[in-house]
């Protein structure tokens, strides 16, 4: 009789287990990816939960330590959080960061660092290490606070109300700046605590933060800040008188480029000549990306900044009402993010009194007569010549693999239709919409005639194209500027123009 032999599979747990771990060493993860390193550690019980804590006991970085922690809340509480005060009471070697970040964990999961034992540890003067970080970021001026907020967004919940209640309890009045730029954010929760935290700050900007969220913000979140306001009148603190709303100065946008990215600028006057601005990069269908601003800018130093922005983007002047559009277009396609750049919540109050409603942006053309296949050619031509279609390429290993094949003398036409087929067709609708974007932005910035017709006639065409979409000769030109650039960049030499050797 034979025994059924047990096949042993811990020493591949116990390897991917170390991989996760390698992976929450890795810098630039999104909140999704650690939401999914949370769940297989979840998934592999217990047995993972002891190399956790064990790379928890020899980390000294508060940004590891704060991500440890953050996969720590996919098991139950009880079987770690004694482990983590151990780790807080016992280790000598943790810098001023290490310990912010076991403070703001253990304060977020309820333990009393007031005690005699932790005070030993932590220290009772000049504040918790928490107030310290957040008073060192607000001594640093607007840069200081975008940092900040650029890590704040990324902590889990808990310990961003934790951080909110630090802020309010601080004494530093620059900390309602900070507390109103969370107010925009799309977690209700935090925008409640927030708006709580405000009131009870001393100090008019906080009235003024308050005031103002009254007429921007989310009708349904009015009675905690009526709360807040009243709280502050009490207390006998005034609320400045509102700010005049000031003009818009000037708009900037660039034509989208073959991927569907795009940059847009906005400046406003917020005083005696000072200037509000605002730098966004958007795509078509992910939304707000990023986003740099100032907030008090003399009229030299945004053309400084102008310049800077304009000498790696193709910026083109258009009017402040066009950006908003676009910026609204932008923020309805941003749902699957997390939150929006740091830098937008930042700089929102420069909108006060606009409609920032997400809303989709279309522009509309009339019907263009039907081009010939020898017209469609001449304008393709044309078109990848001009500046306003400097970015449309496709960039990416699969288009440097076409590029490959062509220049090693593959089958011409063979190549442009696998190419298309796999990068293009199913991008169509994308495709016709970006011309229609340039086109619009060509109308806008007074270009002729006839040309914006041509490339509104070019994106019709797509609609109802039915032969093989490697023969339309928009696509066709596309693949080729793709393949060429890619091609440039294999041996950094120019290879000669693919489409002038299709004419040739």
């Amino acid at each position: 009789m034979h025994r059924s032999a047990e096949i042993d599979t811990s020493l591949q747990e116990r390897r991917d287990i170390l991989a996760l771990i390698g992976r929450v060493r890795h810098e630039g993860l999104s909140i999704h990816e650690m939401e999914e390193i949370g769940r297989k550690f979840q998934k592999a019980g217990r047995r993972a939960l002891r190399p956790l804590v064990r790379e928890l006991w020899r980390e000294n970085s508060g940004d590891l330590i704060s991500k440890y922690a953050y996969i720590l809340d996919f098991f139950e509480t009880e079987s770690w959080l004694d482990q983590l005060i151990q780790i807080a009471l016992k280790r000598r070697d943790l810098g001023a960061d290490g310990k912010a970040a076991l403070q703001i964990i253990l304060e977020g999961y309820g333990v009393d660092l007031t005690a005699p034992v932790f005070q030993r540890v932590f220290g009772a003067s000049g504040g918790s290490p928490l107030q310290r970080v957040t008073q060192g970021a607000l001594q640093l001026g607007e840069d200081g606070i975008v940092t900040f907020l650029d890590e704040f967004l990324g902590c889990p919940a808990e310990i961003q109300q934790v951080v909110i209640r630090e802020l309010a309890e601080g004494g530093d009045p620059r900390a309602a700046r900070m507390l109103e730029a969370m107010l925009w954010h799309e977690d209700r929760s935090m925008v409640l605590a927030a708006l709580a935290a405000l009131g009870g700050m001393r100090d008019p900007m906080a009235a003024a933060v308050l005031s103002l969220y009254l007429t921007e913000g989310k009708p349904e979140n009015f009675p905690v800040a009526e709360r807040s306001l009243r709280r502050l009148r009490f207390l006998g603190i005034a609320e400045p008188p509102p700010a005049p709303l000031l003009p818009f100065h000037a708009g900037y946008a660039t034509p989208p480029d073959g991927d569907g990215y795009r940059s847009l600028m906005i400046a406003r006057w917020v005083g005696e000549g000072r200037l509000a601005a605002l730098y966004l990069q958007v795509h078509e269908r992910r939304g707000l990306l990023a986003a740099w601003g100032g907030g008090s800018l003399t009229e030299e130093q945004f053309d400084a900044e102008l310049d800077a922005f304009g000498a790696q983007d193709d910026l083109h002047r258009v009017t402040p009402e066009h950006v908003i559009d676009l910026l609204r277009d932008a923020l309805y396609h941003s749902g699957d993010l997390c939150y929006l750049p740091a830098d937008f919540y930042l700089r929102r109050s420069m909108f006060a009194g606009v409609d920032l409603t997400p809303l989709p942006y279309r522009p509309a053309f009339p019907p263009q007569p039907r081009l010939s296949y020898r017209q469609g050619e001449e304008i393709v031509l044309t078109l990848f010549a001009d500046p306003f279609f400097a970015g449309w390429f496709i960039e990416g290993e699969r288009v440097c693999s076409y590029a490959g094949e062509l220049r090693q003398g593959g089958d011409h036409d063979e190549i442009l239709s696998r190419f298309c087929t796999e990068l293009i067709t199913p991008h169509l609708e994308l495709i016709r919409e970006r011309l229609l974007a340039s086109a619009d932005l060509m109308r806008r910035c007074g270009r002729e005639h006839s040309l914006v017709s041509q490339v509104v006639a070019l994106a019709q065409s797509l609609e109802d194209y039915r032969l093989p979409h490697h023969l339309h000769p928009f696509l066709r030109g596309f693949a080729l500027e793709s393949m060429e650039i890619a091609g440039q960049s294999l041996d950094g030499a120019d290879s000669g123009s693919l489409m002038a050797a299709e004419r040739g």
